[in-house]
C-alpha cells in the first residue's frame, strides 16, 4: 500500500483572504498506511478552526500510532472480524436500537475517547499560548472574542464548548495494515472505498445529522457518540480508499460524481510505476481550479492505495465509467425526441401567441443543448473505448 494527501485554500477564501481550514496527512510505513482529513468550521464563532484541524489529524495520528504498537488484543480481533460497520450511537439512539457494544467497539470508543481528550489538550495550550490577533479583534464578532478571552482568564471555569467551539472540526480517518483495517468519522465528507473486484462503496455509514450547513464535530459536547466506523479483516480489504472533505462532494452532487472523480484519480494512479506521484501532483494542481468552479470551499483528499491492484482493475473502472456515460447519453437522447415532439407540435402556432413564441423559442433552445451535451457524451465514449480497447 502507499498514501498521499493534499489540500487547498477555496476560492471564496480567497477572494477574502480567509485562510485554509482543510488539513490532511498521510503516512506509510512498515506495511501500515494511515490517512486523515480534517476540515475546520467556516462560520464567525470558529475563527481558530485552521489550527483546530492540524491538531485534530496530528493527535488523531498519534493515538492511532500508538494504539497499533500496544494493541495487540485489536489487532487480533480485527483480523477476525468480517468487514462491520457501526452508526453512530447518536443515530442508534434515534431509531431506538442501541447495538450490544462489543470488545471492538469498547476499543474504538477509547481511541476517540484519547483522540478528543487530545485535541482538547492541543487547542487549549495553543488557546494559553496564543493571544489574539489584531485580525482576529478586527474580523471577529466581539461576543466571540469576549467569551475566548473570558475562558482564557477563568481557564478552570470554561464552559466546555466555549473555547473548543473556536477550533471546531470535522475529522476522517482511515487505516489499512497488512492484517485488517479501519476507517471512522465525525462530520460531513465523504469517504469512497474500492474493492479488488472494482466495486465502489461507502464503507463508513453515514451520519444524517450533517445537513445542509449543519455538522457534527469535535467540538460538540456529545461528540464521543457522534463517531461511526467501519473495520474488517484482509479479505476485505479496499485496494484503495479516498477521503475528502465536504469541499469535494459539494462540488459534484450526486454521489456517482463525485466516485467518478476519484475514479479518475484511481486511472492516474493504476498508469505504472509512477502513477501514485502523477494521481498526486495532478491532484494538487487540478483541486483549486474545482474549487474555482465547484463548491468554492477549501478542498482536501488524502489516500491509500494499491497500485499494483488498481492496475489490474483498470478495464473495470473504464467499464463503469462507460455504463455511466451511456446511461446519461440515453437520457438525454430521450429528452432530444420529446423536445423535437414538442417543437413539431408548437411550430404551426408559434406566431399564434406571444406564450406560443416563447415556449417554441425555448424548445428551439433546448433542443441546442440538448444535443451540444450529446455530442459530448459521444465523445467522451469513444475516448473511453478507445482507452478500454488499449487495455485488451
Amino acid at each position: 500500500m502507499n498514501s498521499f494527501s493534499t489540500y487547498c485554500q477555496g476560492e471564496s477564501h480567497i477572494i477574502v483572504d480567509k485562510v485554509c481550514q482543510d488539513y490532511a496527512l498521510d503516512v506509510t510505513r512498515k506495511g501500515t498506511s494511515i490517512a486523515i482529513v480534517c476540515d475546520g468550521h467556516g462560520g464567525e464563532r470558529y475563527f481558530r478552526s485552521d489550527v483546530g484541524a492540524k491538531c485534530a489529524a496530528d493527535v488523531a495520528l498519534k493515538q492511532i500510532q500508538t494504539l497499533l504498537k500496544n494493541s495487540e488484543e485489536l489487532s487480533d480481533l480485527l483480523e477476525q472480524s468480517s468487514f462491520t460497520q457501526v452508526e453512530a450511537i447518536t443515530t442508534q439512539r434515534s431509531k431506538g436500537n442501541l447495538d450490544k457494544e462489543t470488545n471492538i467497539d469498547k476499543m474504538f470508543r477509547q481511541l476517540f475517547k484519547s483522540i478528543i481528550a487530545g485535541w482538547r489538550n492541543a487547542i487549549f495550550e495553543h488557546a494559553r499560548s496564543n493571544p489574539l490577533t489584531d485580525i482576529e479583534l478586527s474580523t471577529v464578532p466581539e461576543k466571540y472574542t469576549k467569551i475566548f478571552q473570558d475562558c482564557i482568564i477563568n481557564i478552570d471555569s470554561y464552559t466546555q464548548s466555549d473555547i473548543e467551539k473556536t477550533y471546531g472540526c470535522t475529522l476522517i480517518v482511515a487505516v489499512i495494515t497488512r492484517k485488517f483495517w479501519f476507517a471512522f468519522h465525525i462530520g460531513d465528507g465523504k469517504c469512497i472505498s474500492f474493492s479488488p473486484d472494482g466495486n465502489w462503496m461507502e464503507p463508513i455509514p453515514w451520519d444524517d445529522n450533517c445537513f445542509l450547513n449543519k455538522t457534527t464535530s469535535l467540538c460538540d459536547s456529545e461528540a464521543i457518540d457522534e463517531f461511526r466506523y467501519c473495520y474488517g479483516n484482509k479479505e476485505s480489504k479496499p485496494i484503495a480508499i479516498f477521503l475528502g472533505s465536504d469541499g469535494i462532494d459539494d462540488s459534484f452532487g450526486e454521489v456517482e460524481n463525485m466516485v467518478n472523480f476519484y475514479v479518475q484519480i484511481a486511472k492516474l494512479i493504476a498508469t505504472g510505476r509512477n502513477g501514485g506521484d502523477l494521481a498526486y501532483n495532478t491532484l494538487k494542481e487540478d483541486l483549486p481550479q474545482l474549487s474555482k468552479i465547484g463548491s468554492k470551499d477549501d478542498m482536501s483528499v488524502a489516500s491509500i492505495y494499491e497500485a499494483d491492484a488498481l492496475k489490474k482493475i483498470k478495464p473495470i473502472l473504464l467499464q463503469w465509467q462507460i455504463d455511466r456515460v451511456n446511461s446519461k447519453l440515453r437520457q438525454n437522447k430521450a429528452q432530444l425526441e420529446a423536445l423535437y415532439a414538442k417543437r413539431d407540435k408548437l411550430e404551426p402556432i408559434k406566431d399564434s401567441t406571444k406564450q406560443n413564441q416563447i415556449e417554441y423559442n425555448y424548445a428551439i433552445s433546448d433542443i441546442e443543448k440538448t444535443q451540444k451535451n450529446i455530442d459530448v457524451l459521444e465523445n467522451q465514449i469513444n475516448k473511453l473505448n478507445e482507452d478500454l480497447t488499449q487495455l485488451m
